[in-house]
C-alpha cells in the first residue's frame, strides 16, 4: 500500500468553497477510482491549506484510476474550477514502515 498526501494551498478566502464543491460535486466523481483516508485543514501554520490522504495498492493503481478519472465526464471542467482556487498543490508519496498501524 502507497498513500499519497496531497497539500492545496488555496487563494486565501477560498478554503471553504474548495470543499463546499468537492463535497457537491467531486466527491462522487472520485469515489469510484480513489480511497480517500482522510481530509484536514491545519489549525496550525497557514490558514488556508487542505490536506488530503488517498490510498492506493501501488503506483501502478494510481496511475490506472488518475487516468480512467481523467475520462470521467464532467472531470476536467471540475478539475479547472478546483484549480483556480489553488496557489499552489503538493503531492508527497508515502510507504509505511513496520510501525505504522495503517499498512
Amino acid at each position: 500500500m502507497i498513500y499519497e498526501l496531497r497539500v492545496y494551498t488555496c487563494v486565501p478566502g477560498r478554503v471553504q468553497q474548495i470543499l463546499d464543491l468537492w463535497e457537491k460535486e467531486g466527491r462522487a466523481m472520485l469515489e469510484p477510482y480513489m480511497q480517500m483516508v482522510g481530509q484536514w485543514v491545519g489549525e496550525t501554520g497557514k490558514s488556508n491549506q487542505i490536506y488530503t490522504l488517498w490510498a492506493f495498492r501501488d503506483m501502478n493503481h494510481r496511475q490506472e484510476a488518475r487516468a480512467a478519472l481523467m475520462q470521467h465526464e464532467g472531470f476536467a471542467e471540475y478539475l479547472a474550477r478546483c484549480r483556480a482556487c489553488y496557489v499552489e498543490q503538493e503531492a508527497v508519496f508515502l510507504s509505511p514502515t513496520a510501525l505504522s498501524p495503517m499498512q
